[in-house]
């Protein structure tokens, strides 16, 4: 009857031997290629957001430029 409470029902579940971590998913060891992919994409990410016109560009494209212009100070 002492032994009452020190087990759980997790201890009679068997668990893989230790060194079988190889089998489990996990985050993958950074490469060279992988790092220059990641560089490579927030390059890309980059000159797209640049390549995107501002509010005020868009205003003006359609007709409501000096309207936002004189709102801002400009």
């Amino acid at each position: 009857m002492s032994e009452i409470g020190n087990h759980k029902l997790t201890d009679a579940i068997p668990q893989p031997p230790h060194g079988a971590d190889d089998e489990k998913g996990g985050k993958p060891i950074p490469t060279h290629e992988t790092t220059a992919e990641q560089i490579r994409e927030a390059n890309e990410s980059k000159e797209a957001a640049n390549a995107e016109a501002s509010t005020r560009e868009h205003m003006v494209n359609i007709g409501r430029g000096n309207q936002q212009a004189g709102r801002q100070g400009q």
